[in-house]
């Protein structure tokens, strides 16, 4: 079963870059890879057929190549637990995995998502502290721009990495916030920004699906029109679309 080149479908989440992060759902475990075709999960480290209305038995596998894109590690502290630091790690890594499957030889790739904090369920992460990150680039990209994708929880925020030409021209910088939302199985939901020359960044809601095997992410909503006094004049229908991409060679 040939597969697409890791290049086209490679991530992921360029996850919890930010200290100081708005608080963060509690009590976070996520330790998943997802195959780029939709029909095979690794979770936990067991490999299965995905198959809503079967439970297959696990496939023994092994790793051909693993690549870390992101991985950070850091504490979070809660205000109800009085300041007691409670340490997390967050891991974006994509792998080709290779094993048998009714008898047939299949090599796929997947990327996986590892999310881990020791917060007790009662409590929320109110500040959060990075003491170690790297990522590698490029990562999402959107309308000519490398974006990164920060996840704490449900919740997902998507900052400029690199602006295009055009944004750096509107006041858009490196950290700029685009979007942020919560992600909830495969929905997603909150607010984007309009920027303009001058203007503040101008929200509208927006929503939509991540597609792909989690390597696309397309949201749309009913975007400002803003003058040049910067008052909204009308609306208009606005996509965004989230891809993935990594350099050549990987």
């Amino acid at each position: 079963m040939p597969e697409p080149s890791l290049r086209r479908y490679v991530s992921l989440l360029m996850l919890l870059v930010l200290s100081t992060a708005a608080p963060a759902s509690a009590s976070d475990y996520v330790n998943v890879c997802r195959s780029a075709n939709g029909d095979y999960e690794i979770a936990d480290e067991t490999l299965r057929r995905v198959d809503p209305a079967l439970t297959h038995p696990p496939l023994p596998y092994r790793i051909v190549r693993e690549t870390v894109l992101a991985r950070e590690t850091g504490y979070c502290t809660s205000r109800d637990a009085r300041g007691q630091q409670f340490k997390y790690e967050t891991r974006s890594t994509a792998l080709r995995a290779r094993f048998k499957d009714g008898g047939e030889p299949v090599e796929i790739d997947f990327i996986c998502e590892f999310v881990a904090d020791g917060l007790p369920a009662a409590y929320n992460c109110d500040e959060r502290v990075v003491t170690s990150a790297a990522t590698g680039k490029p990562g999402w990209l959107h309308n000519g721009s490398i974006m990164r994708l920060e996840a704490s929880g449900k919740v997902r925020r998507f900052y400029y990495d690199v602006p295009r030409a055009g944004m750096r021209n509107v006041g858009v910088t490196p950290g700029t916030l685009l979007f942020e939302g919560t992600r909830d199985g495969n929905t997603y939901a909150g607010t984007a920004y309009i920027f303009a020359k001058g203007c503040k960044p101008a929200p509208y809601a927006v929503s939509g699906s991540v597609s792909d095997g989690d390597r696309k992410i397309t949201m749309t909503g009913q975007a400002p029109r803003l003058a040049a006094d910067c008052s909204i004049n009308g609306t208009r229908e606005d996509t965004l679309v989230f891809t993935v991409d990594l350099p050549a060679g990987n």
